[in-house]
């Protein structure tokens, strides 16, 4: 189980989104074509949906 508050990995997977877009997006403008391969940036946004979605309270916590 990840430790931290729900907060700090709400942060933290949005950060990794982030970061992931921004790399990719780079390496699309660089090596690809972003007019072709633009679905490939779908992927952070999925990642940061998954992070901000609602969750039901943990039995444990």
């Amino acid at each position: 189980m990840a430790s931290g508050t729900t907060e700090e990995r709400q942060a933290l997977g949005l950060w990794t989104a982030g970061w992931l877009a921004l790399f990719l997006l780079a390496g699309l403008l660089w090596l690809g074509d972003v007019s072709l391969q633009w679905p490939v940036l779908l992927v952070p946004a999925v990642w940061a949906l998954v992070v901000l979605r609602p969750r039901r309270p943990s039995a444990g916590s």
